[in-house]
């Protein structure tokens, strides 16, 4: 009896390490660069070429635990449902949240840095350079509507809770936020031609999923932040049938 309990136990872990084994994507890491910035590149096993979307972070940069483990959790979300996906770093570890004149210089550069990443991307021949798609949190929200409203390699663009500044886009654009983010309010991007997904009770933040509730010092004043799991499925769904539509 006891040895049968044992195998079934065996059994029952080898199961499990197949099933795991079976649902996560195979995908091939890489490290692409240029001038200001490094990008981590997974792309999908199988038959290409694959769409691909980059994904830049906010303005406390890439390092920070929550903020890595949130940007690999859209990266193993996206190459899972077909898209190649590229971690854009363009702060090199430094943050800029306070800054109010780093954060104008910072955004324009960061658009810079992405479109020459997508330039990057388009000539490799996994990636299919007429379905490039742009993704970024706060500080690189804003980056991805200042992409949308000026032109470039991407055919659309996703912004978690972005700090808008008004004018129109010329790409279909998203914008994902939490209702009472106090940061970057919704209120600001209204008009903005984008479509706006609201999330009842999150903050800024809230698709960090390991970002415990805390203040973080920002230009204007100290504001809420926390990662909202049900508001980061259900954005993550969002955005994966928008890119799915709009770089079909």
């Amino acid at each position: 009896m006891r040895d049968a309990r044992l195998l079934n136990r065996l059994f029952a872990c080898f199961l499990t390490v197949v099933t795991a084994l079976v649902a996560a994507p195979a995908v091939a890491a890489e490290r692409l660069s240029g001038s200001g910035w490094t990008l981590s590149l997974s792309v999908p096993k199988g038959k290409g070429p694959f769409p691909a979307v980059i994904v830049l972070p906010g303005c406390s940069g890439n390092a920070p635990a929550a903020v890595a483990a949130g940007l690999r959790d859209h990266a193993r979300k996206l190459t899972s449902n077909g898209f190649a996906a590229g971690i854009l770093d363009v702060l090199g570890g430094r943050s800029i949240c306070a800054d109010l004149t780093a954060l104008g210089a910072r955004e324009q550069s960061a658009a810079r840095a992405a479109i020459a990443a997508a330039k990057k991307l388009a000539a490799d021949p996994r990636i299919d350079p007429e379905r490039l798609g742009f993704m970024g949190q706060s500080f690189g929200g804003s980056v991805a509507l200042r992409l949308a409203s000026s032109g470039s390699p991407f055919r659309a663009v996703a912004a978690y809770y972005p700090w808008c500044r008004g004018g129109g886009t010329r790409i279909p654009a998203l914008i994902m936020t939490g209702d009472a983010d106090t940061w970057t309010p919704v209120s600001r991007c209204r008009g903005s031609g984008a479509q706006i997904v609201t999330y009842p009770g999150a903050v800024h933040s809230f698709d960090l999923k390991a970002l415990k509730p805390q203040t973080v010092r920002g230009v204007g004043g100290d504001f809420p932040v926390a990662g909202n799991a049900a508001a980061t499925s259900s954005s993550q769904a969002r955005y994966l049938s928008f890119f799915a539509a709009k770089l079909r």
